[in-house]
């Protein structure tokens, strides 16, 4: 999540990510939020990037991916949840309830790391980067 990671760094980082959601729109996409949302299972910090809509009045995520943070700036994928092809949800790492181990689907891993390169590739060329870019200079600009 290159991009993702860039638009993070652009507001400060994920020190400030961690008290102040980042929500970016684009007309003709849906909106992208990036959130930190606490701790994953392996303890690292949780990060959730979505597209959002809304549908009777519901937010549906289309999708919602969380990641894990590691000390050297590498993303973990966590889960995908996708709301609008019949609540989809698939947990790539998770914690067993019975043991208190942390478990981990490889092959799902594999498949979710390569949607989230394609995500972050498509996130840059649609214009989100450059969308960040703009609200932070615009926000530096208020400040001044």
């Amino acid at each position: 999540m290159k991009t993702v990671q860039r638009i993070i760094d652009l507001f400060g980082g994920l020190r400030v990510l961690r008290n102040n959601p980042i929500k970016l729109e684009i007309e003709g996409f849906m909106p992208l939020s990036i959130e930190f949302i606490g701790y994953g299972p392996r303890d690292l910090p949780l990060v959730s990037v979505m597209h959002h809509f809304e549908q009777n009045g519901d937010l549906m995520r289309d999708p919602d991916m969380e990641f894990e943070i590691d000390g050297q700036g590498k993303w973990h994928p966590v889960s995908y949840r996708q709301d609008s092809i019949g609540g989809v949800l698939q947990e790539a790492v998770f914690v067993d309830d019975k043991t208190g181990k942390v478990m981990v689907r490889p092959k799902l891993v594999r498949d979710l790391r390569r949607f989230a390169a394609t995500w972050s590739k498509n996130l840059d060329e649609q214009g989100f980067l450059e969308a960040a870019q703009k609200a932070v200079a615009k926000k530096s600009g208020d400040e001044a």
